[in-house]
C-alpha cells in the first residue's frame, strides 16, 4: 500500500493575478506503508538536530513550511542563510535517499482563466484550477501505478498477456485545511471515467499538516517545483535535487 500525501503550492484561488504564482501545482508524495516509520524518525532526527528537540514542543514551530524557511519569516527570522538552506537540505535528502516517487500535475492559472470563458470550460463548471489538476494527477497515479504492479508480475505472465493483478493500492491523503475541495475529490474518484486499473482507493484521507511529516514534506516539494516552472532557468538547487535524485517521477502539465 502506498500512502499518497497530497502537497499544494500557488494557490491562489480563482484569481490569476499573483504574478510570482502563475503556477497551481499539485504532487503527490508517494509513501510507501513499509517506510512510512523510517520517514517518521528521520523527520523528527532532523527537527531534533537544527531545533534541539521535536517539532511542535516549546521553542520550535508547529509546522515547517519551505517560504517561510527560505524567506527567513516568522520562526526563522534570526536564522542566517546557510543554516535555513541546511534544514531544507536536510529535509528533501530523507526523499532522495529512497528515491520516494513524486507525482506532479500543474496548471498555468492565466490558461485556465481564459479555458473557463469556453464553452468546453463552461460545461466542465470548473470551480477553481484544483479541479482539472487533481483530475490529471489522479489519472497520472493510477498509470503510475499500472506500471508498478506490472513490474511486480513475472515475466511468463506478461509476456502471455496476463491481466494486471494489483498488488500494490494507493490510498490519498490531503490536509484537513483543505477539506472544502472533499467534496469534489471524492465525486470524481466516485463518478468521472474509469480508471484504468482502480489501483486508487476511493476514499479521501484527511490530516492536519502539522500532524503529518509527510504532508509538509510534500507541500516542501510542491513549493519548490512551482518555483521552478515560475523561472526555469534560475538556478533551484532543491528542484535539482529532487530530480537528480530520482524523486521526481512524473510531471503533468494540464493542457486547456
Amino acid at each position: 500500500m502506498y500512502l499518497v500525501y497530497m502537497g499544494e503550492s500557488g494557490n491562489t484561488g480563482t484569481s490569476p493575478k499573483d504574478t510570482n504564482q502563475p503556477h497551481h501545482v499539485c504532487v503527490g508524495l508517494m509513501v510507501h506503508e513499509d517506510h512510512w516509520n523510517r520517514i517518521k524518525a528521520e523527520f523528527s532526527q532532523v527537527c531534533r538536530h537544527h531545533f534541539g528537540r521535536s517539532l511542535g514542543e516549546p521553542g520550535t514551530p508547529k509546522e515547517l513550511n519551505a517560504s517561510e524557511i527560505l524567506q527567513g519569516k516568522g520562526f526563522f527570522s534570526s536564522w542566517p542563510k546557510a543554516r535555513r538552506l541546511q534544514i531544507v537540505d536536510d529535509l528533501l535528502n530523507i526523499l532522495v535517499r529512497r528515491e520516494t516517487p513524486l507525482i506532479v500535475s500543474y496548471v498555468n492559472k492565466n490558461e485556465f482563466a481564459s479555458a473557463r470563458d469556453t464553452d468546453s470550460g463552461r460545461q466542465h463548471w470548473w470551480r477553481g484550477p484544483w479541479e482539472p489538476i487533481f483530475s490529471r494527477f489522479v489519472f497520472s497515479l493510477d498509470i503510475y501505478m499500472d506500471e508498478l504492479n506490472m513490474a511486480a508480475m513475472p515475466e511468463d505472465e506478461l509476456s502471455s498477456g496476463a491481466p494486471v493483478r494489483i498488488k500494490e493500492r494507493a490510498a490519498i491523503i490531503a490536509d484537513e485545511a483543505k477539506r472544502t475541495d472533499s467534496r469534489f475529490m471524492e465525486e470524481f474518484l466516485k463518478t468521472e471515467m474509469d480508471l484504468p486499473t482502480g489501483a486508487v482507493l476511493e476514499n479521501i484521507h484527511f490530516a492536519r499538516s502539522e500532524d503529518s511529516h509527510c504532508t509538509q514534506l510534500a507541500d516542501m516539494c510542491a513549493y519548490f517545483v512551482r518555483r521552478h516552472l515560475h523561472q526555469p532557468s534560475r538556478p533551484n538547487p532543491q528542484y535539482t535535487s529532487l530530480e537528480q535524485g530520482h524523486v521526481l517521477q512524473v510531471i503533468y502539465p494540464v493542457q486547456l
